[in-house]
């Protein structure tokens, strides 16, 4: 079992110009991302955060 937030994860699930890359991102980019509850509604928002996060892990 997989610990991602359903509702969250769920949402990138939904969109599918963010499944790919949020797919692609190691599991604790997805844990953190999910966790964060941050709204992200483009790919470029989304890779931005993700780079963020990895500067910060």
């Amino acid at each position: 079992m997989n610990n991602l937030n359903i509702n969250q994860s769920s949402y990138y699930f939904g969109n599918p110009d963010l499944r790919d890359y949020y797919s692609s991102c190691s599991q604790a980019i997805r844990n953190k991302l999910d966790e964060s509850g941050v709204e992200i509604s483009t790919l470029g928002e989304l890779k931005q955060v993700v780079e963020n996060m990895k500067i910060n892990i």
